[in-house]
């Protein structure tokens, strides 16, 4: 079962990084080198919701330089019904009608700001008015405006967790349900499904459009969603399980539920001629008549969000080959290691680490003792110290962090093919010299077919050209050795960009769910 820590981390994340741009719409002032790109926002009398809006450079070959920056809103057109807060970052001046704020802009960093808006509790559905927005630097100012609605507050919910499971080149068939929470009717709702290349969306039904690779889809539904009841899928989604997906896998597919509103208003400028309907039956939810309305926005997108999981079943494995490392020096050095393992295959493996469903600290598949008389003073963002007698989550441990004696790392790289090389590397500073220290290099994977291979070592300052060979590892190609550290670790970088990746992170979900933006 998930946490609630690790559910609202998933749910900011949802839709790829591409929506972010889209759901942001510029405008371009004649004699300003930049464009404001902002959003409309809805909000229901009584609460609260996320918006922002950032300066970009129109000439994208040079470094933005900004400088001293203000920004001006005029609240008048929206006065009556809302008000609105700035968040952070900026120095402001408030008025009843308008706010101006100003910030130092370093260079290559461009000017964003995020503000809260509240619906007054005596607002109407309906009523709107729009931001005035500029922007001034370097004596040129840019124009923009974000129209804020009153809407109708609604709540869709839905399960924590599906499963459903398959074989490599069948289908999985994942169920979805959602519910009204709230005390008024919910004039239809969007499905967005967000997949990855090894459990892609298979679907084809004309209701749901799908890009080519089915790593999304948007299922379109016009029921009415009653008070208190819940409704399931006509048909369960069918996920294809790709022929490469390692048996006994467990990959994940996000279940989105919203009003058709909020939908509209976040996807509206998104190029929509990237996805296609399908061609077979509707998917439905239950008959229902349309009537006239008015918008509804999701007072609480926390419980709208699905965690789906998909279990490869069959008897397509991959086999890990782990690969031995030495390093030589003296007392103080700081020498590099880089112990890791090949994917021998035949089964591509997925991603595991962080978001992996039900994942604990013993399930990561990769272990690392350290040897004696060294210290990590530097250590991979995919690993993290072994301790498990600790309470274990993944979203605060210590990635990254030096000085442990063992690790338990993920898997990052994606996809992570047949003969593909996974390397880890850590600085170990020589506290003592001693020859042959030894520490182990271990992966641990469910199904690996191939037992003998799964164990390396780590060897310092050995006393034979094969120092780092024995107990099932692989052979030492020699790129260990005595090398400095020098500047940021690129697996920091690197594991932070697979993370990101293999999570498929959204924007205008992180904006509206973590207070936060993702420019892709």
């Amino acid at each position: 079962m998930l946490t609630h820590s690790t559910r609202r981390w998933l749910a900011g994340l949802g839709v790829a990084g591409a929506f972010v741009a889209a759901s942001a719409s510029p405008a371009v002032a004649a004699d300003a080198p930049f464009e404001i790109a902002t959003h409309d926002l809805l909000v229901a009398p009584g609460h609260m919701d996320y918006g922002w809006f950032y300066a970009q450079p129109t000439d994208t070959e040079s470094e933005p330089k900004f400088g001293r920056t203000s920004v001006d809103i005029d609240l008048s057109a929206v006065a009556g019904f809302a008000t609105v807060e700035p968040m952070w970052g900026w120095t402001c001046d408030a008025a009843p009608t308008k706010l101006h704020c100003e910030a130092d802009i370093e260079d290559g960093d461009s000017p964003s700001f995020d503000y809260q808006v509240y619906g007054k509790e005596d607002a109407k559905p309906g009523q709107k008015g729009a931001l005035a927005i500029s922007i001034t630097s370097g004596g040129k100012t840019a124009k923009a405006a974000t129209n804020i609605t009153v809407a109708e507050g609604v709540d869709l919910t839905s399960d924590p967790t599906v499963e459903a499971s398959g074989a490599p080149g069948g289908n999985a068939l994942l169920p979805g349900v959602v519910r009204n929470a709230g005390e008024t009717p919910v004039e239809g709702a969007v499905l967005v499904v967000q997949a990855q290349y090894l459990a892609p969306y298979g679907g084809d039904f004309s209701n749901c459009k799908s890009d080519e690779w089915g790593s999304v889809a948007f299922c379109a539904f016009d029921t009415k969603i009653e008070p208190g009841k819940s409704y399931k899928l006509s048909e369960n989604l069918p996920i294809k399980v790709t022929s490469e997906a390692r048996t006994g896998a467990a990959l994940p597919v996000m279940l989105d539920w919203w009003t058709t509103d909020d939908w509209d208003l976040a996807f509206k400028d998104w190029f929509l001629d990237d996805v296609k309907p399908g061609k077979g039956e509707k998917l439905r939810l239950v008959e229902s008549a349309s009537a006239a309305r008015v918008p509804q926005t999701d007072l609480d997108h926390m419980n709208n969000f699905t965690v789906g999981t998909v279990r490869v079943t069959g008897d397509n494995h991959a086999d890990l080959a782990t690969k031995a490392t030495t390093a030589s020096g003296k007392k103080g050095d700081v020498v590099t290691v880089a112990p890791g393992f090949t994917n021998l295959g035949p089964a591509v493996l997925e991603y595991l680490g962080q978001g992996t469903p039900g994942i604990q600290l013993e399930d990561l598949p990769v272990r690392v003792s350290i040897p004696a008389d060294t210290t990590v003073v530097e250590a991979p963002f995919d690993c993290v110290p072994f301790t498990p007698e600790k309470e274990w989550d993944p979203w605060n441990a210590g990635w990254g962090e030096p000085g442990a004696k063992e690790y338990a790392c993920q898997v990052l790289e994606t996809p992570n093919d047949k003969d593909f090389e996974s390397l880890y590397e850590f600085g170990l500073r020589i506290d003592k010299v001693v020859p042959d220290a030894t520490g182990v290099f271990t992966t641990a994977l469910t199904g690996d077919p191939n037992k003998s291979n799964d164990t390396a070592k780590i060897v310092i300052n050995p006393t034979s050209t094969d120092g780092g060979n024995g107990g099932g590892g692989g052979d030492d190609d020699g790129d260990g050795g005595s090398l400095p550290i020098t500047g940021q670790s690129t697996g920091l970088i690197a594991g932070l960009g697979a993370l990101l990746l293999a999570a498929g992170v959204g924007g205008y979900l992180v904006a509206k769910r973590r207070r936060t933006r993702f420019v892709a």
